[in-house]
């Protein structure tokens, strides 16, 4: 009984680690999807301003200051 119960716990633990991987996955899959897409959107004009990050600093003197 006990070989049977551990087979069982053993099993449950295979088919959450899979499922887990599976979901995982999908997420890459999907957030690479979306870069895509906003890639041909940009591309088909969608989208005619600078990615925020380069617009913030447009301009402006960046200091970077290296923490030790």
């Amino acid at each position: 009984m006990s070989k049977s119960l551990s087979l069982t716990m053993i099993q449950k633990l295979m088919i959450t680690a899979t499922a887990g991987i599976i979901l995982s996955a999908c997420a890459n899959t999907m957030e690479g999807v979306g870069k895509d897409l906003q890639t041909m959107g940009t591309s088909m004009g969608g989208n005619t301003q600078p990615n925020n990050n380069q617009s913030q600093t447009k301009g402006k003197d960046v200091v970077v200051t290296p923490v030790k």
